[in-house]
């Protein structure tokens, strides 16, 4: 049987100034750098019978991620909100029936109260993971809980609670796409998109790797990771199971492929 076929487009909803140390493990870099990333969220669109498919939703305060993370610059523009860049494709947040979360950092889950109607597909260990991270309080940036906010959590558990679905490990969510499991990678339970696209697989990685030349073609892992040997391993999966590899924070992706994937 024929496998369902999905365009997938780069939605920008947000902007952040992060250091290039973020892309090398333990930061082994001379580079010390600036760069400015997109804060993405992608939206699958079915090239037949079927309903979009959002994955990720961005933050949900430029101020709250600097005061509570402990960030550089954060920025937000009117046309970068969900509503605006889900309008372009001729859609409505309440037309958004499922959102998959690649993980719950506050740059990827922060906007799912605004998706009234929609199911929120996550791994069962990544949730445990942000209701209660292990981390020391004492930390300077992330908030204290590794960059999970509290109020972003809280809302999954209640009120949305209703609308979460919890998974574990590989599960095909619709037709032609799945969730991948990468156990303790850049979070416990963050998870990978494959989406059939009919010339190829698209990976959506969330954060497993930020760089694609150098975290997953030369195998250097990126900056925030929880298990070295998980994560090399992860990055060699994806560069064997991936055609078209998407990272969440990659100016160039946005530009490739504003019009979609496949072309």
């Amino acid at each position: 049987m024929e496998k369902s076929k999905w365009k997938v487009y780069p939605l920008v909803v947000g902007e952040a100034e992060v250091g290039k140390v973020l892309d090398v493990f333990w930061s082994l870099t001379k580079d010390n750098s600036k760069v400015t990333v997109p804060i993405m969220a992608w939206l699958l669109i079915p090239q037949g019978e079927g309903d979009p498919i959002l994955v990720d939703t961005g933050f949900r305060d430029a101020q709250r991620c600097e005061e509570v993370h402990g960030l550089g610059p954060h920025r937000t523009k009117p046309e970068w909100s969900l509503e605006e860049q889900l309008g372009k494709h001729g859609l409505a947040l309440e037309d958004i029936k499922t959102v998959i979360l690649t993980h719950l950092h506050y740059d990827h889950a922060g906007g799912c109260a605004q998706f009234s109607n929609a199911k929120f597909i996550i791994q069962r260990s990544e949730l445990q993971a942000a209701a209660a991270p292990l981390a020391s309080s004492f930390l300077e940036i992330g908030g204290g809980s590794l960059f999970y906010d509290r109020k972003d959590i809280a809302e999954l558990i209640d009120p949305l609670w209703t609308q979460v679905e919890l998974i574990e490990g590989d599960v095909e969510v619709a037709p032609g796409i799945q969730c991948v499991l990468y156990s303790n990678t850049h979070t416990p339970g963050s998870q990978a998109v494959y989406v059939n696209t009919g010339n190829g697989t698209a990976i959506i990685l969330g954060d497993i790797a930020r760089n694609v030349e150098l975290n997953v073609n030369q195998g250097i892992p990126p900056g925030l990771f929880y298990d070295l040997e998980a994560t090399y391993r992860a990055m060699n999966r994806i560069k064997k199971d991936g055609d078209f590899i998407l990272p969440s924070h990659d100016y160039e992706v946005v530009k490739e492929y504003q019009s979609g994937l496949p072309k």
